[in-house]
């Protein structure tokens, strides 16, 4: 009786071990199955840019998404709450839910002009032009600080401002210069007998220039004459060749007539192209270049601002349009006269990716009048041709 009760109790004890040893191995099992979704710590995502449902999810182990990929809206600034169905392995379906941060940390861009010049007494619109871009694409309304007067001459240094909603803020400086009114004083002379005087051998000095031929690496004929360089025919402002200081007293007719036709018939087309910086003096680009280089150095200077004597502007045959800004080639304006502007002989002067050859940055709002011929060649079917490549010379200072 006792060797049977011994067995019943054995087979107990083993009968017990074995579904205990069940349940680990079930547990283990069930263990290896458990879904895993895990997500990355306060996911965030600058308003309309380009997000799914799928692209904050840092682990996912033992189950599938049911829900569509599908991309996030962004345009506004706040939480985003993402629902996500999930089918684990073994289980049912169920809802998991969690939040994306739609934030606006970028500051709004502005389209500027950095010089304004007029003369006392005559107001000009400091705005007129100027604009500001934000990723929010909302509108933003750009103000000027700083303290000026148009019936006071001198020169100021103000700030363009832009704020969007959330409140990252840009300021970009510029100057106003208010030229003095020139005084036409009336005089008579008296009535004198003249005292005879002895001729004066004395003459004011005088900036002699020798004449230079010279023949370019590509076989095109060049000569300086009153310290002036042509390359057949056209003139030449770069780093290698300068204008003399007393060159130039504005923009030449045939560069403005040129220009008056190419606006008008933007204008046919609905938009809106300007002269922002026409003729520079030498003198007014001493101080402009001069102002650069306190600021950010003669290196960076040179990069984007011509030495005085060696702007284009100077020639009469430049300018600047509309907004002196990279972000103008991305305008309506900007991508007509890029792929125009030759028609009205304008060149692009110095097309991106070419510093290289020109000397300077990419300026997609600075022209060059060239005439149609020579304008059509350089455009090269919208590959600019610089005109120091295509003349076969250099653009380094000295």
């Amino acid at each position: 009786m006792k060797r049977k009760q011994k067995r019943k109790n054995k087979g107990l004890t083993v009968f017990i071990f074995a579904v205990f040893l069940a349940c680990a191995v079930f547990t283990v099992y069930m263990e290896s199955k458990h879904v895993v979704i895990e997500f990355y710590e306060n996911p965030e995502v600058n308003v309309n840019e380009t997000a799914d449902n799928y692209q904050f999810i840092k682990t996912l182990k033992n189950c599938k998404i049911l829900t569509e990929k599908t991309e996030i809206d962004t345009s506004k600034v706040g939480k985003q709450s993402i629902d996500l169905e999930i089918k684990p392995s073994f289980g049912r379906k169920y809802v998991t839910v969690y939040y994306v941060s739609v934030v606006d940390r970028e500051s709004p861009k502005i389209l500027f002009t950095d010089f304004w010049e007029t003369t006392e007494g005559e107001e000009i619109d400091l705005l007129k032009g100027v604009s500001a871009t934000d990723n929010s694409n909302e509108e933003i309304t750009v103000t000027i600080e700083g303290d000026y007067d148009f019936k006071t001459p001198g020169e100021y240094t103000l700030k363009y401002v832009a704020c969007d909603s959330s409140s990252n803020k840009t300021e970009e400086e510029f100057t106003l210069k208010v030229k003095e009114k020139e005084k036409v004083v009336a005089t008579v002379a008296p009535v004198t007998q003249p005292t005879p005087t002895t001729p004066s051998t004395e003459k004011e000095p005088t900036t002699k220039y020798e004449t230079v031929t010279f023949t370019t690496s590509k076989g095109f004929s060049g000569i300086t004459r009153d310290g002036v360089t042509y390359i057949d025919g056209y003139l030449i402002a770069n780093k290698t060749y300068s204008l003399p200081s007393s060159y130039g007293n504005g923009i030449t007719g045939e560069t403005q007539k040129a220009f008056n036709t190419m606006a008008a018939a933007a204008k046919a087309e609905g938009l809106n192209i300007y002269i922002v910086s026409g003729f520079r003096s030498y003198d007014y680009q001493k101080g402009l270049y001069n102002r650069y280089a306190n600021r950010d150095g003669k290196a960076a200077a040179d990069t984007y601002s011509a030495r005085p004597g060696h702007s284009e502007h100077q020639s009469g045959l430049s300018m600047d349009v509309n907004s002196v800004s990279n972000s103008f080639a991305k305008t309506p304006e900007g991508k007509w006269l890029a792929a125009n502007c030759y028609k009205y002989g304008f060149i692009l002067r110095y097309p991106e990716g070419k510093t290289n050859e020109t000397g300077y940055i990419y300026e997609p709002w600075h022209f060059r009048y060239v005439g149609t011929d020579l304008a059509e060649k350089l455009y090269n079917g919208g590959d600019w041709i610089t005109m120091e490549s295509y003349f076969g010379i250099t653009s380094e200072y000295k």
